[in-house]
């Protein structure tokens, strides 16, 4: 039991260096094997619940310590209380590795290969479910390791980042079973071929689409502007220096329009002011994009004349001189936008500055100017369901808006970046993010970042692009491999519990 408990907190530890700030991506595929062979050996599923939550509660611990920072210097609690949180966070995050171990025994790989390809499912189908359960929290995906090797990334576009999943952990399955089974000779070579082959045929394929995807192609291109004007959380909350910023972003805005840029991307809420009811703000906007000829996209909050008390965090798009519309996010951050059970958590609304109660957005179709643009605010593009259904309604390229001044000095930033760029592989769409502190990126259809600006730095990405309108199978038939992973899993559950009762 002591060996199995060592070996899960070996395999936590390890996933966790695969991740920013360690970024040891080629862990990724051994860092699972300690796990499977320790869950392969339990005594009983509640041994496995306890060996997969330790493993993963400490994967959490290292990967997230930047909510204490959130918690504490943003959100008005006391340093111990934001500690607090941060490990109960991830002790409820350790749940779903617990899960993944109870679903591991019921399976029962022991020494037939067939039954450990099950695990690297078990996996894509535990992470499926982490998308949507309890508010969902889909943040580092085993896919967002390796966003950095480019050629192996591309399987993305096929089934997402789930059965992406499945092959990164292969390696690791493969590596238990020899473990646990000892085969030698032909059995061994029968086993170990095959996922050679597989593997570097996942790699030469990638290596190819790698090469083409990228290349230019017979239309019109783009020039956009990717501001990062880098104000910090607290000059954002200083009513003394709103019109600095909001001077310090129509001056770099002029700065765009005289370098030719056609499209102008503004970070996520900048200003602190409505656009839409500050009349100043938005003859500025509207002024420019006039004049130039330009599209303006620019975060603000979004009302209601009917319902005063309600209001959207939403990305305005302002084309030809008129604000044609606004894009509502659809997926807000428990307690950092809306309070889950607010009348439950006494400490709720120390965790919120000024408004914490936004409405949900309900639509997820393209912002419509010079291009059709698929916006994403912040947090939800790590969600893979709404890149792929703005460009299921016609969206030509991604346009993410994020201020991330929260996570300063910390890993989030680069993690949450990682999450993105396997957005534009997955939608085969060049990917333009602007960020108030960092890190602004322009990211190609492979997932590669062509340009980006550090953290703490302000300046401006000239991001040269081509709309695109290829629809990739992921974009064509969503998450039909998570599906089949979650009927797969529970097939095999079923039909092993039934051998049992017969034997």
């Amino acid at each position: 039991m002591t060996f199995r408990i060592l070996a899960a907190i070996v395999s936590g530890f390890l996933f966790a260096l695969a991740f920013p700030d360690f970024s040891i991506a080629w862990l990724i595929f051994i860092a699972l094997v300690p796990l499977f062979v320790a869950l392969a050996r339990a005594r009983g599923w509640r041994e496995a619940f306890l060996l997969g939550w330790i493993s993963q509660t400490i994967a959490w611990l290292m990967m997230v310590p930047w909510v204490v920072r959130v918690m504490s210097h943003y959100g008005g609690l006391s340093l111990p209380t934001g500690i607090l949180i941060y490990i109960a966070m991830c002790l409820f995050l350790g749940l779903y590795g617990a899960g993944f171990g109870v679903i591991v025994y019921r399976i029962a790989p022991d020494d037939d290969f067939l039954r450990w390809l099950l695990v690297p499912v078990a996996w894509a189908a535990v992470e499926y479910a982490r998308t949507y359960l309890f508010t969902g929290f889909p943040w580092n995906f085993v896919a967002a390791a390796i966003v950095d090797y480019t050629p192996l990334v591309q399987f993305d576009r096929v089934a997402g980042p789930y059965a992406l999943a499945v092959l990164i952990l292969l390696p690791a399955a493969a590596i238990s079973w020899i473990a646990i089974a000892r085969p030698g000779g032909v059995r061994f070579v029968a086993v170990v071929g095959p996922v050679i082959v597989v593997c570097f045929l996942w790699w030469v394929t990638g290596l190819v689409a790698a090469k083409l995807i990228p290349r230019p192609r017979v239309g019109p291109a783009y020039t956009a502007a990717l501001l990062q004007p880098n104000i910090s959380q607290e000059m954002r909350w200083d009513s003394a220096s709103m019109s600095a910023i909001f001077q310090r972003m129509i001056d770099m805005t002029d700065t765009a329009v005289r370098s030719g840029a056609s499209v102008i991307i503004w970070p996520e809420s900048t200003v602190p002011l409505s656009y839409s009811s500050t009349d100043f703000f938005r003859a500025a906007i509207e002024s420019v994009s006039r004049r130039a000829a330009v599209d303006v996209i620019l975060g603000s909050v979004a009302e209601d004349a009917t319902r005063p008390e309600a209001m959207w965090n939403a990305a305005f798009l302002v084309s030809g001189g008129v604000t044609v519309g606004h894009y509502d996010k659809i997926r807000l951050v428990p307690f950092g936008e809306y309070v889950p059970l607010r009348k439950m958590l006494f400490f709720a609304h120390k965790l919120v500055h000024e408004v914490g109660n936004f409405e949900f957005g309900t639509k997820d179709t393209p912002l419509v100017g010079q291009l059709r643009y698929g916006p994403a605010i912040c947090y939800e593009i790590v969600f893979p369901q709404i890149a792929r259904m703005q460009v299921v309604h016609g969206a030509e390229v991604l346009v993410t808006i994020t201020n991330d001044a929260w996570y300063d000095g910390t890993s989030a930033p680069r993690q949450h970046l990682n999450q993105a760029r396997l957005r534009a592989v997955e939608t085969d769409r060049y990917l333009l993010r602007a960020a108030t502190t960092g890190i602004s990126a322009f990211v190609d259809p492979t997932g590669r970042i062509v340009q980006e600006i550090p953290m703490n730095r302000a300046g401006i990405i000239y991001a040269r692009f081509q709309p695109r309108h290829s629809k990739t199978l992921y974009v064509r038939c969503g998450d039909w491999f998570a599906w089949v992973a979650c009927g797969v899993v529970l097939i095999a559950i079923v039909r092993r519990r039934t051998r049992k009762a017969e034997r």
